[in-house]
């Protein structure tokens, strides 16, 4: 998993950045979705996020050994974890950040700032889940979805990149109703990638989430992250799969972390044609 304070790809089992020691999300009790650690509640299912245990009452007393009468037999090995098996597939990972979430805390009670979130997370996952997209996580300001996994559409490049534009549209209605509250805008930028993966659960039976990973979810962030306000920007694997669809801009080539050569990006600005629907997916 990335920690959200330095970008480190932390081991599943860790429960913090081995980097910088900032507490690493951890999956949700009830449905096993990967929660950010100041959170009470999960987003998703709405559980509280540790459900107190039953009160310790005085331990039972300790029956005698029995008296063995043959040598034990050995343990049985431990039975393979159950779910489905990871696999590997071509999927369109989105990325969408708050623009300056970190002057907005510094300025707002921390109850204020928990509002806000509950109030943009919600305003994200049903737009996502508008265009059969999977919330794969949210991590501080930031939210990660999947299109492809677990389930697959012909046309999930152009599910993504509708979800990016209404993304952006309600994040100017959800600024316009805490304009007030916040005083300053709502701004989010956007990085849609679309390559292969591997899906399938992460930490084992008992706490294992559904997650991907990849370069793909890595180039992804980091297209996200050269986005300016208000700005999708698609990798070029993404633009060939849309440009039918979608009007956008060549923008010049960018470097990011990680990546040896430049890459090249596009400004998508709008739709060419309002009579893509992504399977009746996208509101009228």
């Amino acid at each position: 998993m990335t920690c959200a304070g330095c970008g480190f790809e932390a081991s599943p089992g860790f429960a913090f950045c081995p980097r910088c020691g900032q507490r690493l999300p951890a999956p949700c009790p009830a449905c096993g979705f990967s929660c950010d650690p100041s959170f009470a509640f999960c987003p998703r299912c709405g559980a509280p996020r540790a459900a107190p245990g039953p009160a310790a009452g005085p331990a039972p007393a300790a029956a005698p050994p029995p008296v063995p009468t043959a040598a034990p037999k050995p343990a049985p090995p431990p039975a393979a974890p159950e779910g489905p098996e990871a696999d590997r597939r071509q999927v369109t990972v989105l990325f969408a950040d708050l623009t300056g979430f970190t002057s907005l805390s510094e300025r707002l009670d921390p109850e204020e700032v928990r509002a806000f979130q509950n109030a943009l997370f919600g305003s994200l996952a049903r737009t996502i889940q508008r265009y059969d997209g999977f919330v794969e996580k949210f991590v501080g300001d930031a939210v990660m979805a999947v299109f492809g996994a677990p389930v697959a559409h012909e046309d999930d490049p152009q599910r993504a990149l509708g979800a990016a534009l209404d993304i952006l549209e309600g994040s100017a209605t959800l600024g316009r109703e805490w304009a007030a509250r916040l005083g300053s805008a709502v701004t989010l930028h956007v990085g849609v990638h679309t390559g292969p993966v591997v899906a399938g659960s992460l930490g084992g039976p008992a706490g294992g989430a559904y997650a991907v990973t990849g370069d793909t979810v890595n180039t992804t962030a980091r297209l996200c992250s050269v986005a300016q306000p208000g700005q999708i920007i698609l990798s070029e694997a993404t633009f060939r799969k849309v440009q039918g669809t979608v009007a956008a801009v060549p923008l010049a080539p960018v470097r990011v972390k990680g990546k040896a050569d430049e890459l090249r990006v596009y400004n998508a600005v709008g739709l060419r044609s309002k009579d893509w629907q992504g399977d009746n997916t996208r509101p009228s």
